[in-house]
């Protein structure tokens, strides 16, 4: 799972960048900077008391900077538009963290303008795109050629009349799922969060207080405000000392586990767990997945041979106190192919690779 930032220049996007990946994590990939970022989850590490495992591994995101050169460079506050190479590179993601520069001490920032410029101009790139298409499909019919499935032309005049009405397609959910979509990789049809990157001498403030006065939210977009510098010095400290400190700045939750729960939401995803002498392990799937297909989230092979599921739900797990005792007790079931797993199962998979 990616997740890239975006803002426009100034904004404070690469502080928040290191804020959320830490000191010395990343590294370049072309015109790309990558970190990889464990999702906190105190089951694990609860599960790793009881078995003393080899090894503890924690679900993962990867965060990701775009460092193409945005095109049309203006001050805070005056708009400006994102190059078709920023665009290209973001493409491939899952969700957009989109960092609004809300700390100007002259008050020239417009955090609410800077929102609104950044997803119009995601807007108007998916427009081109589909215009294209459509535009390409009518002269095909009109030479007598077949043209696209009735299905997709459909569609993607759905998205036409939603994003001239300056609706985003991720807002009609069922829209975009649809998988005759998929290819054209539409930037407003994936989640958009946003951070307002504030002065340090609004951290800690009411959180809706803080956002009205730069003027969000905007748009219906999930929006938070953290300061980027400060959340870097936390990312400095040793972990054992993070809490003092983020309690010192009456900071209520780290920026990271706020995205992380956020996108989380936005995606439809959760965690299953699997738990043994060797590992103790959450794995990331959607919401919804059924049994075989959350055994992929492991291995292929297992997916192919799949034959049923030991589950036992983690705070019941957890109330018996071992695995012994929840065998004894008789709570572990089988579950077959047809069984949707749900966030928190314990699994052990059936499988048969002959």
């Amino acid at each position: 799972m990616k997740v890239a930032l975006i803002g426009l220049p100034q904004s404070g996007k690469t502080t928040m960048f290191h804020a959320l990946t830490g000191p010395g994590s990343s590294r370049e990939r072309g015109a790309l900077n990558l970190g990889t970022v464990r999702v906190p989850d105190a089951r694990v590490d609860r599960l790793a008391e009881i078995y003393q495992p080899k090894r503890r591994i924690y679900a993962q995101i990867e965060v990701v900077e775009a460092n193409a050169p945005h095109a049309g460079e203006k001050k805070p506050g005056q708009g400006s538009t994102l190059d078709a190479a920023f665009l290209n590179l973001v493409k491939p993601m899952d969700a957009f963290l989109l960092v609004s520069r809300a700390f100007d001490e002259e008050g020239l920032c417009d955090p609410r303008a800077d929102v609104e410029a950044i997803v119009d101009e995601m807007a108007l790139a998916d427009l081109m795109v589909l215009e294209s298409r459509l535009e390409r499909d009518t002269m095909d019919r009109k030479k007598g050629k077949p043209g696209m499935p009735a299905e997709e032309r459909t569609a993607l005049e759905q998205c036409q009349t939603m994003l001239n009405d300056g609706r985003r397609i991720a807002e009609d959910a069922e829209l975009a799922a649809v998988p005759a979509l998929r290819t054209y990789a539409f930037l407003t049809a994936r989640p958009i969060l946003v951070v307002a990157n504030v002065a340090d001498r609004e951290v800690g403030g009411d959180t809706a207080e803080v956002l009205a006065r730069h003027g969000l939210p905007v748009r219906g977009l999930p929006t938070f405000a953290c300061c980027a510098q400060v959340e870097a010095e936390v990312q400095e400290l040793p972990e054992e000392d993070r809490p003092d400190f983020l309690e010192a700045m009456g900071i209520r939750e780290p920026a990271l586990d706020v995205v992380i729960r956020q996108v989380y939401d936005a995606l439809g995803l959760m965690s299953f767990l699997t738990a043994g002498d060797d590992e103790c392990r959450a794995w990331t799937i959607r919401k919804g997945t059924p049994a075989p297909r959350a055994a992929g989230a492991v291995h292929s092979d297992i997916e192919k041979g799949f034959i049923r599921a030991e589950i036992i739900n983690y705070d019941e797990f957890l109330t018996l106190g071992s695995e012994a005792a929840a065998k004894k007790a008789g709570k572990y079931r089988l579950e077959g192919r047809d069984y949707i797993v749900q966030d928190g199962d314990i699994v052990h998979f059936r499988f048969n690779l002959g």
